[in-house]
């Protein structure tokens, strides 16, 4: 049986994201502290560590750090009730496999534990070629699809471009992508309406939604429909490669 520790100082999130877990069969095991967890991470095996970002010591991303010196090869999550984009950034930068929000709400964020969990052997696998790996850059903007082209294809995958909702809509029905970076802001059929949609089509369907300004009800509504995540404008390079990249690890999982 699968083993997940669960790292959270608020009792009623810790025990009921923890009985949602046990109900999915994982043996679980949860703490309230930063120095129960390392304590016990030093003696036992997890298959997957989910962390809050803000215990009431400590913060979850210098933990993290600490578990990244010891296990490099265990999936971590880290979730947060207050999460920006510095937060999500940083926590991504120093090891985290995924990052969510608990205005998810928990049988979500469980949900997305099982994915990583299910994840756990491609996650840390040398990387192979990525030429049979397909991302769909869906923007209106010539420009913004032209710069997000070339950066991707450097990193090995074959990128194919859809310059509207209904072109991406047609292209999904023809063919499989791993990831689909997705414009929230659209003339025509907009980025949400184009989401249910590619959910339709594939409900597996890693999509990343590109937004140049959050707005935080499109955003909530897109995660609340499926999507994985989101970026903004102006790209942030190293951390869209991040994000890319565990998207497509956890979406090509299922």
């Amino acid at each position: 049986m699968q083993k997940i520790l669960v790292v959270d100082d608020e009792v009623n999130i810790r025990e009921v994201l923890g009985d949602i877990l046990k109900m999915k069969g994982y043996d679980v095991v949860t703490v309230p502290t930063a120095e129960q967890a390392l304590e016990l991470i030093f003696k036992q095996q997890f298959d997957l560590i989910v962390l809050d970002i803000n215990l009431t010591k400590d913060s979850g991303i210098s933990i993290l750090k600490k578990i990244r010196e010891y296990q490099s090869k265990v999936p971590v999550v880290i979730f947060s009730g207050f999460l920006t984009d510095e937060k999500e950034r940083e926590a991504r930068l120093a090891g985290a496999n995924e990052v969510l929000s608990k205005d998810l709400g928990l049988n979500q964020i469980a949900e997305r534990i099982v994915k990583i969990v299910n994840a756990k052997e491609r996650i840390f696998r040398e990387p192979s070629p990525q030429k049979e790996k397909q991302i769909l850059i869906v923007d209106d903007e010539e420009g913004v699809r032209l710069i997000l082209h070339k950066f991707l294809e450097t990193k090995g995958y074959k990128i194919l471009e859809a310059e509207s909702g209904e072109k991406a809509i047609e292209l999904a029905q023809a063919q499989q992508f791993s990831v689909v970076l997705l414009d929230i802001n659209m003339s025509g059929i907009d980025g949400l309406e184009t989401l249910k949609k590619l959910l339709e089509i594939n409900p597996h369907l890693g999509v990343v939604m590109a937004t140049a300004d959050k707005d935080d009800e499109k955003v909530k509504k897109a995660i609340e429909l499926g999507a994985y995540g989101y970026v903004l404008k102006p790209f942030d390079f190293l951390y869209l490669e991040l994000i890319v990249a565990s998207k497509l690890l956890i979406a090509e999982s299922n």
